[in-house]
């Protein structure tokens, strides 16, 4: 078997990226001395080729342009720098379209889901209790060795399109109660950018951004009901185009529902939707995917979403997760979050 002939090293060619972020990479560095030719080396681009509206260029390119951006800067600070400047307009279509949804509410279920049409690396689910909603991010695909890189910027630069669409949000950062949440230790470089960002947790069990509930269905400035379906419309047509118009991840995630203390296996997904076990692995594979990886995802975030907001105890949510045994619950959990069911309560309840 050749390297390109490994699944993620597929998805990586297959997949694209909307032209705009890897042009603002490359901007972003040529505006503090480096050449075009260095951020473009080994990725077969010219700046020419970024510099067409809505063209799109392979994931693996991008890849490429990111980790000489950071070879060069030498310093993974430039995630946050970049997330700061982020804007709408760089988002393009759906930054039209969030800015004239109805409710913060609205913004996040219409970015959610026309996001793979901007960058494929993640994925978005909600969670919401009395007084928050939790944006777990999530990789869509294998981000190594620049993960952390990835997933900072992009968490980052998803608060800032969030601030930016409801100015009391941007106006009183620390009244605002947003919180993100990164599953890696504190970098060195925060407190150079923590009066510039809202409260963030490090070694937290999971990437997330916490919404206090007073904020999601307050009406939004700018709303223009008309606008939003147009740019829907459009949005819906760009995901069939791209061939995401019913990504099968995402419906196994949306179908993998735990009930009498069981979710639904491999073969019962396979019936669900009305296809062979042998056919269902192959597409997941095709997406970079596995039953298996999506079902520890969504015990993992089912898990601590019990353990946030309810007061079972930790043999009920063991049970609710499809664990017969606490133990085999505490050790899977520990493996996935770092911490035991207990622990992960009690810092919970430390930082609220």
């Amino acid at each position: 078997m050749e390297l390109k002939d490994l699944p993620q090293l597929r998805l990586l060619e297959q997949t694209t990226v909307a032209q705009a972020y890897p042009l603002f990479f490359v901007n972003y560095a040529v505006q503090r001395g480096f050449a075009v030719e260095q951020i473009l080396e080994h990725s077969g681009l010219t700046l020419a080729q970024l510099q067409v509206p809505n063209s799109r260029i392979a994931a693996a390119q991008h890849g490429i342009i990111v980790m000489n951006l950071l070879a060069l800067f030498q310093s993974e600070h430039i995630a946050i720098d970049m997330g700061l400047q982020s804007s709408l307009t760089k988002a393009g279509m759906i930054g039209f379209g969030l800015m004239s949804c109805a409710t913060l509410r609205e913004a996040i279920e219409l970015g959610i889901r026309f996001l793979p049409t901007k960058v494929p690396f993640y994925t978005i689910d909600t969670s919401e209790d009395e007084r928050t909603l939790t944006c777990h991010v999530r990789e869509a695909m294998p981000l190594e060795p620049v993960r952390k890189f990835a997933i900072e910027n992009f968490v980052i630069e998803v608060w800032r399109l969030f601030e930016s669409l409801f100015n009391p949000m941007g106006s009183k950062r620390e009244a605002s109660g947003i919180e993100l949440w990164f599953d890696w230790p504190e970098p060195p470089y925060y407190a150079s950018y923590a009066s510039s960002l809202p409260k963030c947790r490090f070694n937290a069990a999971g990437n997330q951004i916490r919404i206090p509930g007073r904020w999601l269905d307050l009406p939004l400035p700018t709303a223009n009901s008309t606008t939003a379906q147009m740019v829907i419309q459009q949005c819906e047509q760009e995901l069939i185009a791209l061939g995401l118009g019913d990504n099968l991840s995402g419906r196994v995630k949306n179908l993998l529902i735990c009930r009498d203390g069981r979710y639904p296996q491999l073969e019962d997904m396979a019936e669900t939707l009305h296809m062979s076990v042998r056919t269902l692995k192959r597409k997941l594979q095709n997406e970079g995917r596995s039953f298996t990886d999506l079902l520890g995802e969504v015990i993992q975030r089912d898990a601590c979403l019990l353990l946030e907001t309810s007061k079972l105890n930790v043999d009920e949510i063991a049970q609710r997760v499809g664990y017969q045994d606490r133990a085999n619950f505490t050790r899977a959990f520990k493996k996935l979050t770092g911490k035991t069911p207990s622990e992960y309560r009690e810092w919970v309840a430390t930082i609220r």
